[in-house]
């Protein structure tokens, strides 16, 4: 179950996030042409906070078209690039609560979806750029397509990445924080999740 519904549903009605088709917020990474509501709600979610280039802790959401959400934390020794799972927990998302969740999701997810090895670099707030190669965002978010479920030759994603707040400060990226993070506290509480924000 979902908490604080009434700061999601504060979200959703603020003055300055007019509504697209279908429902869907007005876009912080320039997207324009958004497939239907119905097509992305067949899409995975994979949201990542502590993702680096030298190892330690992690933490995995990975939302699935059921309604199934798992939470993962894991530590990644950065020496042995050995990775050790610490908790996992995981639940099932009544629809309608999934459905609002992917609505503010899809703020961040660009237009199209790219096949693999194709992958552009990591999407950003409208005015936000990478600012050198250890300049890694706070939250990823993955939208994959799975396509053919007996293979992952075509599969289809994009990855948005939410710079820290020392990286970018945009009109935008300031939306963006404020919609991905509330989002996050909206989901159930996990002992996975408190196990990594204890480590990290």
């Amino acid at each position: 179950m979902f908490k604080h519904p009434t700061l999601l549903a504060a979200a959703i009605l603020c003055g300055s996030c007019s509504k697209q088709a279908d429902g869907q917020l007005d876009s912080l990474v320039g997207a324009t042409n958004l497939p239907s509501a119905e097509a992305l709600s067949r899409e995975t979610l994979n949201i990542t906070r502590g993702a680096n280039d030298w190892g330690g802790d992690r933490l995995a959401y990975e939302l699935r078209p059921d309604g199934s959400l798992s939470i993962t934390h894991t530590y990644l020794d950065g020496k042995t690039s050995n990775e050790e799972v610490r908790a996992k927990d995981a639940y099932r998302i009544q629809p309608e609560e999934a459905a609002r969740l992917r609505r503010l999701m899809w703020r961040v997810r660009p237009d199209l979806l790219e096949g693999q090895g194709l992958e552009k670099d990591e999407v950003r707030p409208v005015g936000c750029e990478r600012r050198g190669p250890h300049d890694f965002g706070e939250v990823g978010v993955a939208f994959i397509n799975e396509g053919d479920a007996k293979t992952t030759k075509d599969d289809r994603f994009a990855v948005f990445e939410l710079p820290r707040p020392d990286s970018c400060t945009t009109r935008a990226a300031k939306q963006a924080r404020e919609t991905i993070w509330g989002a996050l506290r909206l989901l159930p509480s996990s002992k996975a999740v408190e196990g990594f924000e204890r480590a990290s």
